[in-house]
């Protein structure tokens, strides 16, 4: 598969996947399926941007569907997961989306559907959320559990 997108990106579209998935292997099929799905259609986007939103939300749609037919207990491994794995989806998305550095802020809320303004108020709300999680599962701050 030759997808028009640089090894940088798609490491970050990696992480972005870990952290809707909350597994390594969840996240590998979640990642190999959205570029399967998005590999017609990607080249016919004229910015780079526009690539990434294309797949950030094939991943999105997979991520959501793995987590709703998954049997086996989700996010076993790292803190920061399972501390993810607790917020809700449009957070978890927007939080993910921010800290995988896929696209400039303005660009990710439009590919939520959101205004600055609320985009910002999710990434608050996502971020507070994050740390009493993180605290509740016995790390002593955001940043040690990254």
């Amino acid at each position: 598969m030759d997808l028009p997108i640089t090894t940088e990106d798609l490491t970050r579209l990696y992480r972005f996947t870990l952290l809707l998935t909350g597994d390594e292997v969840s996240a590998q099929q979640v990642l190999y399926d959205a570029c399967l799905d998005c590999a017609p259609r990607i080249g016919g986007y004229r910015t780079e941007d526009g690539r990434l939103a294309c797949l950030m939300g094939s991943v999105r749609g997979k991520a959501l569907a793995a987590a709703v037919t998954a049997s086996a207990p989700v996010c076993e491994g790292r803190v920061i997961a399972r501390a993810f794995a607790t917020l809700p989806e449009e957070e978890r998305v927007a939080l993910a989306g921010l800290y995988s550095g896929l696209l400039p802020a303005r660009a990710l809320a439009e590919v939520l559907n959101l205004s600055l303004e609320e985009m910002g108020r999710t990434l608050q709300s996502a971020r507070e959320r994050l740390e009493r999680a993180i605290m509740a599962l016995g790390e002593p701050s955001l940043e040690q559990a990254l």
